[in-house]
C-alpha cells in the first residue's frame, strides 16, 4: 500500500496545480503548463532539439534543491556551458551518469587494452586486478538513478536525459519496470518527471508500452525542406486533455530557447 504524502499548505499555494514546461508560448498553448504529478516522455530524432528541450524544462527549477537533471550523455562542463549560454539558473542539482561510467568503466577497459598491447595476457591482467591496478565497477546505474528520483520530495522536478544508456545495458523489461516505479512516485508526490529516448533505440512495441505509462508524449522531428532544416514537435498524447494534441514547428532563440512558431491541431 502506497504511503500517504503530506503536502505543506504553503507549497500547495506556491506550486499550484500546473508547472511551466520552460517555454512560455508552449505553456500558454497548454492552458498554463503541465499538471503536477505528470510524467512526460520525449521521443526524438538526432538533431531535433530534444536534448535542449529537456535542459530547458529542468531550468525552470522552482525549488533548485528539489530539482535534478540526470544526464547520461554529457559532461558537467558541457551542461554548465549551455546553462550559462541561456542564462539559466546554475543552482539545480546535476548528475552526469555517462561521465561517471566513462571514468569508472571505460578507462578501466582502456587500461586493460593497453596492457594487452604491451604483451600482458588476460591472466596477467586478472592478477593485476587483484592488486587493484584494474578496478571492477559493479555499479547498478539503473537502480542508483531510480533511487535518486524516488528520494525526491513533493513537487519535485526531474529530467532523465536520456534512457538510451539504460536500455543498452539492461533488460528492456527491467528498465520499463523502473520507469513505472518513477512514474508512480511522481504521481504520488505531485512531481514533474521528464524522460527522453531516441526514436530508434527501442522496438515499436516497447515504445508503445512506454507511451502507455506516460501522461504526455512529445515527438521531436527534423526534416529537410529544400535547403533548410525544419524542426517539429508533435504532442501526440496529453492525458485528459486531447485538445492539447498538436503539431508545431519551432525555433531556438537566445532569449527563450526552444519556442513554437506555427501550430496545427491534430484532428
Amino acid at each position: 500500500m502506497a504511503r500517504e504524502v503530506q503536502f505543506d499548505a504553503e507549497d500547495v499555494e506556491f506550486f499550484g496545480d500546473v508547472g511551466s514546461i520552460g517555454a512560455p508560448k508552449l505553456d500558454k498553448m497548454m492552458r498554463g503548463g503541465i499538471p503536477r504529478g505528470f510524467t512526460i516522455l520525449c521521443i526524438g530524432e538526432p538533431g531535433a532539439g530534444m536534448d535542449l528541450f529537456c535542459k530547458q524544462f529542468s531550468s525552470v527549477a522552482e525549488d533548485p534543491e528539489n530539482t535534478i537533471l540526470i544526464s547520461t550523455g554529457e559532461s558537467q562542463q558541457e551542461i554548465l556551458q549551455l546553462f550559462r549560454r541561456y542564462s539559466w539558473p546554475l543552482d539545480l542539482r546535476v548528475r552526469t551518469i555517462g561521465e561517471e561510467f566513462n571514468r569508472n568503466v571505460l578507462e578501466r577497459d582502456l587500461k586493460a587494452s593497453k596492457f594487452r598491447l604491451e604483451g600482458f595476457t588476460m591472466a596477467d591482467i586478472q592478477k593485476l586486478a587483484q592488486t587493484r591496478f584494474v578496478e571492477v565497477d559493479d555499479t547498478d546505474y539503473l537502480i542508483e538513478m531510480v533511487s535518486q528520483v524516488t528520494n525526491l520530495g513533493p513537487y519535485f522536478r526531474c529530467v532523465v536525459d536520456n534512457l538510451d544508456f539504460f536500455f543498452q545495458r539492461n533488460d528492456d523489461t527491467r528498465v520499463v519496470s523502473m520507469v513505472r516505479v518513477m512514474q508512480a512516485h511522481t504521481q504520488l508526490n505531485r512531481g514533474l518527471l521528464m524522460l527522453s529516448i531516441s526514436s530508434d533505440t527501442v522496438t515499436k512495441s516497447l515504445e508503445r508500452e512506454m507511451v502507455l505509462i506516460a501522461d504526455i508524449v512529445f515527438d521531436f522531428e527534423v526534416k529537410m525542406i529544400g535547403t533548410e532544416f525544419e524542426t517539429r514537435m508533435v504532442i501526440r498524447k496529453f492525458r485528459n486533455a486531447p485538445e492539447n494534441l498538436s503539431v508545431m514547428s519551432y525555433r531556438v532563440t537566445e532569449e527563450e530557447g526552444i519556442t513554437p512558431e506555427t501550430v496545427e491541431r491534430i484532428i
